[in-house]
């Protein structure tokens, strides 16, 4: 049943005296303190959701003077001391961790610290401390506050979370034999990733390959797993679609074909610069792997001065570009695995390989995790960096693919068009126009935020390869100049827009970069580059150099791409279920709701006259059914109807849980016109795989999913995953699954349904809750409370209007109580005082019952 509404009063009286204008205002005298000692020039940047910040000047003013005998990170360490509690650091050296220094060629030095909690790390917070010789110029990233009340003490085994890593890989990838490759406690920040606020979760972050190396399915999974409940969290999937070459076919672990400077080894072409250049000559797979892993070190090192991806981290003899000619049955297809670039028969294109070698490049410095905008940044940059290599090395078409010439298409070949020079059947898959994002139907990227192409979903990593769109036309209309969108964006060339997008990429941006904080990335790098000497694509100092002008246009192109446009508030990150607050009434007005049917769990057992059964479609179901559990989700209290989401499962042969249960209520008469059924419910499963639909049956007929027209409020989320990947025996059906946005858990709703739009009047119609879940790893589950059905009549008092000052009352139950507190408002008279001492009784009572 619902809980008291003193509980909620409680509540928020409990929030309103928890506020900190403390730890606010001790912010607001740094960054006074900050703006006086650079003369009033300081710029800060705090986006909550993101949990970022950043702070700087415009010309890099010194905002404090360190020791200039420290080290980078002795500096960086001095300069938190003071000013870390910006961002919530207190203790610098038990708080952050030395991740990588990076000096720039203007000998400005980068400190990049991840962020640690009792020695955990935490999930995709770095913050990066900028100096100079003289001091700290600025500090920008992310940094996860209130972990102090973080239970630190993980409920499961690595056993157990390594059981649960490889079922779930093995659910995406059929036939793979999963081997941990590392697992650590971390903290994970829910809602990082998507912008939105998000609860802190103690898990395990595992890495799993495939034992196998299977070209045909690769295997790179980067999971999530609740320390305290086992749950996953989130996967991510990290295939992402010096110079010491080695070609492998038709798998990397056969001995190279062509190596460095072998006697098969092709000449490497000289770069021909940003010109229309002639006809190549035809060259085979290898050789073209070869030449362009080449020709994409000679990119990154003449114009930034970048030796091989890891910056020669690792030993000249250790640092190995290996390219892989893959024949298999899951071609066409291309992509990096962390170790090497992989191409299928067709995907040998210029634009193609250095796209595919750019991942290893952002690997090693951003990092951006591989979903949602951070993963679409993450493509982008590849998608650049790749068509520039297409753009300076000479070699032309001819086209594979049939392409209208338009006056941004050099000759034989597509300016900004990536993969120009695959086949057909590959460039149906690959093609994308950085010019015109929305050109061409698959996969249709969104030149804008607010495009009807921008994707919202959960696949392909959240839209990586969709709406890298955005961020892809604005660098094209950087380079060439455009009116889009309203805004002019003047020209600055390739050279100029090629070390801002660099810089950005090896200074400011971190792990969790998302478009609005790339585009502060983007402007604060071009204002640190006026001036300053650039190289061109040749190595050779250029004549180009940016000024206040090009930092102009850089914003411009920020601007007509919507960079800094909110997602949320186009995609509508939401809860599962509209919260209960929000139901609303469906009598009109004057008249109110009679319930005709009515049941709340408790009794304690299964009513009479309801039903529950059992189906198992996987060879190790165990049995698995609802249940009335005591153990209900905060803001109901008693008793509710409990379907168990199981952690269980193998995924495989000997270990498959498929199967559903059902839970039937009494048959109801419909006998009125205006007859309704309403449950509250809470929804907490594992996304996509496992959840619960409402059925119904008229007159003894077959069951049938309650179709969305039949719902006034709260209606089924989204079809679960299809059958070709989902062992669920609901698989495809329309279902309430997954957990709120932002948090790993769900929280209440009401659904509401009207009968007249499933049966008439007369009809005996029977209501089915129906759970299914497949073959392994869960979350916890569906409640179902509070059903009723009930008919409008004249006259009678609504219990849902504001306006009526009395508590909800049942008009069937004789003494006029809904069980909740009576009089009319007699909770207006309590203080402060007495709500926190209300609030202490009900938390230790809550406390004695569990623990």
């Amino acid at each position: 049943m619902k809980a008291p509404r003193i509980a909620s009063l409680v509540a928020a009286a409990v929030m309103m005296a928890a506020g900190q204008p403390a730890a606010a205002a001790t912010k607001h005298d740094l960054l006074a303190k900050l703006d006086a000692a650079t003369q009033g020039s300081l710029v800060s940047t705090a986006r909550p959701n993101e949990r970022y910040f950043a702070v700087s000047t415009p010309d890099q003013r010194v905002l404090m003077t360190l020791d200039a005998a420290g080290s980078p990170l002795d500096r960086a360490t001095e300069f938190l001391a003071e000013y870390g509690a910006l961002i919530g650091v207190q203790t610098p050296t038990e708080q952050l961790a030395l991740q990588r220094v990076f000096t720039d060629r203007a000998g400005r030095t980068h400190v990049h610290l991840d962020q640690r909690h009792q020695g955990v790390p935490v999930f995709g917070a770095r913050t990066v401390v900028h100096l100079s010789e003289t001091g700290a110029l600025g500090l920008n990233g992310v940094f996860i506050e209130g972990l102090d009340s973080l239970a630190m003490t993980p409920h499961k085994s690595s056993t157990e979370v390594a059981a649960t890593a490889k079922a779930m890989t093995r659910k995406f990838h059929p036939g793979a034999d999963p081997v941990i490759e590392s697992s650590r406690l971390v903290v994970y920040p829910m809602g990082l990733l998507k912008g939105v606020p998000g609860e802190n979760r103690l898990a395990y972050e595992v890495n799993v390959v495939d034992s196998y190396r299977r070209p045909a399915d690769p295997v790179r999974e980067q999971l999530f797993i609740d320390a305290t409940t086992g749950a996953v969290l989130n996967r991510i999937n990290n295939i992402q679609h010096t110079l010491n070459r080695s070609i492998h076919t038709p798998t990397i672990d056969v001995p190279a074909v062509v190596t460095e400077g072998s006697a098969l080894a092709p000449a490497d072409p000289e770069f021909a610069g940003d010109v229309t250049g002639s006809d190549r000559t035809p060259n085979t797979p290898l050789n073209n792997l070869y030449i362009y892993a080449g020709g994409t070190y000679d990119l990154y090192r003449n114009l930034f001065g970048r030796e091989g991806y890891d910056d020669g981290d690792t030993a000249p003899e250790d640092q190995i570009q290996f390219s892989v000619y893959l024949v298999n049955e899951n071609c066409p297809n291309a992509y990096w695995d962390g170790q090497s670039t992989n191409y299928c028969p067709g995907f040998d294109a210029d634009d193609i390989v250095s796209h595919e070698w750019s991942h290893g490049y952002t690997e090693y410095t951003h990092g951006l995790i591989y979903q949602y905008q951070s993963g679409a940044l993450n493509e982008a940059y590849s998608d650049i960096f790749g068509e520039m290599y297409d753009l300076v090395n000479g070699l032309e078409g001819p086209l594979g693919v049939t392409l209208t010439e338009g006056e941004y298409y050099e000759n034989r070949g597509s300016r900004w068009v990536l993969g120009e020079d695959l086949s057909e059947v590959a460039a149906a898959l690959l093609l994308r126009d950085m010019w015109d994002p929305d050109g061409f139907p698959s996969p249709s990227p969104g030149s804008v935020i607010t495009s009807e192409n921008y994707f919202c979903g959960t696949s392909d990593g959240g839209g990586v390869h969709t709406n890298s769109g955005v961020p892809n036309h604005a660098f094209a209309m950087l380079v060439d100049g455009k009116s889009f969108n309203g805004v002019d964006i003047p020209s600055i060339g390739m050279i100029k827009a090629a070390n801002i997008y660099f810089r950005a990429m090896t200074v400011y941006q971190t792990p969790t970069t998302n478009f609005a904080q790339h585009a502060d990335a983007l402007e604060q790098s071009c204002a640190d580059l006026i001036g300053q000497p650039l190289t061109d694509v040749f190595g050779d100092p250029s004549d180009q150099v940016i000024a206040a002008a090009d930092c102009d246009a850089v914003a411009a192109a920020m601007l007509a791409v919507e960079m800094r446009q909110d997602p949320t508030e186009k995609c509508g990150y939401l809860p599962v279920l509209a919260p209960e607050a929000e139901t609303p009434s469906v009598c009109e007005e004057g008249s109110g709701p009679v319930t005709a049917f009515s049941e709340d769990w408790e009794s304690g057992a299964l009513p009479a006259g309801w039903s529950i059964a059992s189906n198992g479609t996987g060879d190790s179901w165990p049995g698995t059914n609802w249940e009335v559990s005591a153990d209900v989700p905060e803001a109901h209290s008693g008793f509710a109807a409990f379907a168990l989401d199981s952690l269980d499962g193998t995924c495989a042969a000997g270990g498959d849980i498929s199967g559903n249960f059902t839970l039937d209520a009494p048959a109801v008469t419909v006998d009125e016109d205006n007859a309704y059924l309403s449950f509250d419910h809470y929804v907490q499963t594992e996304a996509e795989f496992d959840g619960g639909n409402l059925m119904y049956s008229v007159n003894g007929a077959d069951f049938a999913v309650v179709p969305a027209n039949a719902f006034l409020h709260n209606p089924h989320g989204a079809a679960l995953e299809a059958a070709t990947t989902n062992t669920n025996p609901k698989a495809g059906e329309l279902a309430w699954f997954g957990s709120d946005q932002g948090l790993a858990t769900g929280s209440w709703g009401t659904s509401i349904v009207d009968l007249s739009a499933l049966a008439a009047a007369g009809d005996a119609v029977v209501f089915r809750w129906d759970f299914g879940q497949d073959g392994c790893n869960g979350n916890l589950g569906w409640y179902v409370d509070e059903v009723q059905t009930f008919s409008c009549k004249a006259g009678v008092v609504d219990p849902t209007d504001p306006t009526d000052p009395t508590d909800p009352v049942d008009p069937t139950d004789p003494g006029g109580s809904a069980g909740g507190v009576s009089g009319g408002g007699s909770l207006a008279v309590l203080d402060l005082l007495t709500m926190l001492m209300l609030a202490g009784l009900l938390i230790r009572a809550r406390r004695s019952r569990r623990g």
